[in-house]
């Protein structure tokens, strides 16, 4: 960025503006443009930056293709994109039956499953809606594989409550409770 203004006041100096010294005098007009130009250039990057913190993850609009968004993400163990289905303040039931709330204890638990590389299939999805609001259920199966070896095959429902985000559109979680048998 440095460069581009020393460009541009080069393209604005004319001959009779350098002194002996080397310096440059600029005239009113000059200064003016040469910070709304910087005013834009750090505006512009003041956007990169914000774009740059925001999730890269396309968030998922269409309700009909959450859960295999989620399965796919849980199955590629992209635990980033797994958790951005999540909101920030998300009341999480984990298998177990263990009360959690926030994402990043969602981020905490799944970290630790995701390490065994198991795979999810989620089966009898539902899902009824009101506005922005979703309830749903499903049965899931997973298998992985044990430190030791052994193969395990595990089986469940959930039973969820999901909102459409207002800043994307995306549907996340607001509810999630694995520990249940969605029947």
């Amino acid at each position: 960025m440095i460069a581009s203004i020393r460009q541009a006041l080069r393209s604005i100096a004319r001959p009779d503006d350098e002194h002996q010294s080397g310096q440059l005098s600029l005239s009113r007009n000059d200064f003016l443009r040469m910070a709304a130009a910087g005013t834009v250039a750090a505006s512009m990057s003041g956007k990169a930056m914000a774009a740059a913190t925001t999730s890269s993850v396309p968030p998922v609009t269409d309700i009909d293709a959450l859960y295999d968004a989620w399965q796919q993400r849980f199955n590629e163990g992209d635990l980033e994109a797994l958790v951005d289905l999540y909101m920030e303040d998300v009341t999480y039931i984990n298998g177990d039956g263990i009360l959690m709330t926030g994402k990043d204890k969602v981020r905490e638990d799944f970290t630790g499953l995701l390490s065994l590389n198991p795979e999810i299939v989620l089966g009898n999805r539902k899902h009824y809606l009101y506005r922005d609001v979703a309830l749903t259920t499903n049965h899931w199966r997973m298998n992985f594989t044990n430190p030791d070896g052994a193969l395990q095959e595990l089986t469940g429902g959930g039973i969820e409550v999901m909102a459409k985000d207002p800043r994307d559109g995306g549907w996340r979680y607001i509810i999630d409770d694995a520990s249940r048998s969605a029947s």
